[in-house]
């Protein structure tokens, strides 16, 4: 860090040489594994045991040891002063072994024990993924958790966690007892020399970095939205940014060899203090990524000084080979489409679009940034390797030389990944352009390895779990279980769905005798059949949809899991940042509104009030929110579906949640007439079959000048106009009995929202409700 002006030595004692060039540095000599053992040798001698802890503890299941060099070199201040103010110290890895390590690291999530990415920050992880210079290698949402280790702190190995939660534990009662309860059922002898421990561990979060730049700027955005304790790790060839802070965390011991040194009352005030700090925890978590959404698209923006994006041009024949190639090494643009594209392979790496040219069709598919960078610089080694005199990687017989599979006139039924090297040394079959030919994909991708390909592909990778599960079977099983009708039920299947990171099966579908008796056969090593799928498809949890009741009084979630372990909390995106929270074992969503919730973000409602009386996770509220409305009044009375709506405020913003005013229960109580009655511009009645319940309030909360009631209902695709009348005069009716004679409602607009059941459709009805001029 150090650099002593007089005498040219070089000093590791803290001091600094500010204003010192760079060239008259002493330190300037050293090569960058010197100057890192140097830094590695301070670092080590004066950094105390809980920081180390707290470099790798939170998200870790176990006590780590002290990190290797590699591991853990804060040096975000030390770098700071060296070589003189403002010179810094700058490293950088190759993109092409950037690109490589980031490949690897992702194809590898998660290898924690518990198997997947906490779900508060899938959504979060996997946006910071897809940011080219930066891969995120381990983290923690945050979690609330009670652990029994070894009283002795010389002993650091094993122990158990008791309870685990990376959501806030509402019940303490409920986590008291089921704590005694474990210890209850244990040798008392065994819980000697043993130490029960309640912890709050906040969020934390290890990604590598592209450059040293990159990392400085994720450092400097988590610094500022409250993680203090974060810094800078600089290894050989490997740079690394920590985030995390130990301002929240709470640790309190509850029994000692067995017995107890707190109360339940005491326990239970630990655990509110605890619900609190993961609350302001998330708080800060959604400052982070607001932050780092502006502070790494501006720097992203900067490097590609807004030029076209990037598309790989290859024949027809060969696209499916070539997409294949590019997915595995993580380069395709899934937020873009791959369609025809006109021009010719003229060069290898054109900076602009060739003109159209005669021959055959050529299929564009698009590459992201870092992609298209990793591709020109594994170009160079490409064209250094001698030919191997194939294009396609297979474990099939011998494939068709490069030419020959261009000339196919009929693409084979499984595509094999092409072989991008041979491909390229050809000169004339692939040709890298920046192009804006290819549109964007209308709906954002959801998570799982499988949810961003076709319809085709998701089946594939299920009748391919299917086929191998099968063939763990013994001869005679197999015998009295075919194969073949199973896998002609698969291609009859309704599309899958999903639900952030959730994969869900069609209502009805795999469950007949033979998919039982196939999945009871089936079972560990393997993991069994439905583990088997899940993880084709790279869901966390595999769940199979149920009917929904359309007349319970609560719409709960109706799925049944099959597979998987977490929790059923999921983030799903929405229309203008809008991020939708749900429990997918408790609430329910609808991929059917989407065009509606779209349309609801652009209406013009700014400075509006708007109460909206059947509000579930927010549906509607949310994007209201976000086009601007002054004040949402939101009514629910499923306590799953409100809390889901409190998270989805949470996500949204500090500033939209302030305008959005909650009312749990029922929406006819005299809380909610009060706080709306005579002060809203809109009424949103959003409850099928139909809203009638809803009318009375309704009524009552439009302002004395009129207003707009969005009336949701099923109505018979031969009777929507007749229908909508209908509506519109029973509430001209209720007009006049309780806000006067003069009041009169007509039909604005039907919008059909989509198809409820056979000839039967869910419509909005908008009933433009205003009092005569006097």
């Amino acid at each position: 860090q150090a650099c002593r002006s007089e005498g040219g030595g070089r000093s590791v004692d803290g001091g600094g040489a500010p204003g010192m060039a760079r060239k008259d540095c002493p330190c300037f000599a050293l090569q960058h594994d010197e100057l890192a053992s140097l830094l590695w040798s301070r670092h080590i001698n004066s950094t105390c045991a809980t920081d180390i802890a707290a470099s790798g503890g939170p998200e870790s299941s176990r006590p780590e040891a002290a990190p290797s060099r590699e591991e853990h070199l804060d040096v975000s201040d030390d770098l700071g002063g060296c070589c003189g103010a403002g010179g810094g110290w700058s490293a950088s890895m190759g993109s092409k072994e950037f690109q490589a390590r980031k490949r690897q690291i992702l194809t590898s999530l998660d290898r924690s024990p518990k198997g997947s990415i906490d779900a508060p920050i899938v959504e979060f992880m996997g946006w910071l993924n897809e940011q080219p210079n930066v891969v995120t290698t381990s983290s923690c949402s945050g979690r609330i958790s009670i652990f029994l280790g070894s009283s002795d702190p010389s002993d650091s190995k094993g122990g158990e966690w008791l309870i685990v939660s990376h959501e806030t534990l509402p019940d303490a009662s409920a986590a008291w007892s089921k704590l005694q309860q474990d210890l209850a059922a244990r040798d008392p002898a065994s819980l000697m020399g043993t130490l029960v421990t309640f912890l709050l561990e906040p969020f934390v979060l290890h990604a590598e970095c592209a450059d040293t730049e990159t990392a400085q700027k994720i450092l400097a955005i988590a610094r500022e939205t409250g993680f203090r304790e974060s810094g800078i790790s600089l290894g050989k060839r490997r740079v690394m940014v920590q985030v995390r802070t130990m301002a929240l965390r709470l640790e309190a011991p509850l029994y000692i060899d067995g017995k107890a040194l707190t109360s339940e009352d005491h326990f239970g005030a630990l655990l509110a203090l605890a619900n609190t700090r993961l609350i302001e925890n998330e708080r800060r978590i959604n400052r982070l990524w607001d932050r780092l959404r502006d502070g790494l698209a501006l720097a992203q923006a900067d490097e590609e000084d807004d030029e076209e994006p990037w598309v790989l041009a290859c024949p027809q024949t060969l696209a499916r080979g070539v997409k294949l190639a590019v997915e595995a090494r993580g380069w395709m643009d899934t937020s873009r489409k791959m369609l025809p594209i006109s021009g010719g392979a003229s060069g290898h790496a054109a900076e602009e679009e060739e003109q159209p040219q005669e021959g055959p069709p050529r299929i564009g598919v698009p590459l992201t940034a870092a992609g298209a960078a990793a591709m020109q610089a594994e170009a160079v080694a490409w064209a250094a390797e001698p030919e191997s005199g194939g294009a396609v990687s297979s474990s099939s017989p011998p494939t068709p030389s490069v030419h020959e599979s261009a000339k196919c006139k009929k693409a084979k039924k499984e595509a094999e990944v092409a072989d991008l090297a041979a491909l390229w040394r050809m000169g004339d079959i692939l040709e890298l352009l920046r192009s804006t030919a290819l549109p964007g994909k209308a709906r954002p991708a959801q998570h799982g390895a499988s949810s961003e390909g076709s319809a085709g592909d998701v089946l594939s990778s299920i009748c391919r779990a299917v086929s191998e599960a099968h063939g763990l079977l013994k001869p005679q099983e197999a015998q009295e279980l075919p194969l073949h009708p199973l896998l002609a039920e698969l291609q009859t299947m309704n599309r899958l769905q999903w639900r952030g990171d959730v994969a869900l099966l069609p209502r009805g579908s795999l469950c007949s005798e033979l998919w039982d008796r196939l999945a009871h056969a089936v079972q560990k090593p393997s993991g069994g059949l439905w583990e088997a799928v899940r993880v084709s498809l790279g869901a966390r949890l595999l769940a199979r949809q149920k009917e929904i009741l359309v007349d319970s009084e609560v719409r709960s979630g109706a799925v049944e899991v099959v597979a998987g372990s977490g929790s059923g909390w999921v983030v799903v995106p929405g229309p203008k940042n809008v991020r939708y929270a749900l429990d997918v074992t408790r609430c329910m969503f609808s991929e059917g509104n989407a065009a509606e919730k779209a349309r609801v973000a652009e209406w013009q409602v700014q400075g509006e009030t708007i109460l909206d009386m059947y509000t579930g996770i927010g549906f509607w509220t949310l994007p209201l929110l976000a086009a601007g409305a002054s004040r949402v009044v939101a009514c629910e009375w499923n306590p799953n579906a409100v809390e889901a709506l409190r998270r989805g405020l949470h996500l949204l913003g500090p500033e939209a949640e302030a305008r959005c005013e909650v009312f749990a229960g029922d929406n006819r109580r005299p809380e909610v007439r009060a706080a709306s009655a005579g002060q809203c511009h809109r009424v949103m009645l959003g409850l099928i079959p139909d809203s009638r319940d809803g009318f009375p309030n309704a009524v009552a909360a439009l302002r004395a000048e009129g207003g707009t009631l969005h009336v949701h209902w099923n109505v018979r695709s031969d009777e929507e106009e007749a229908t909508a009348r209908a509506v519109a005069d029973e509430l001209q009716a209720m007009f006049r009995r309780d806000r006067g004679s003069s009041w009169c409602c007509e039909v604005a607009a039907v919008q059909r929202i989509k198809w409820f059941a056979p000839r039967v459709r869910h419509v909005r009805i908008d009933v433009r409700c205003t009092p005569a001029p006097a």
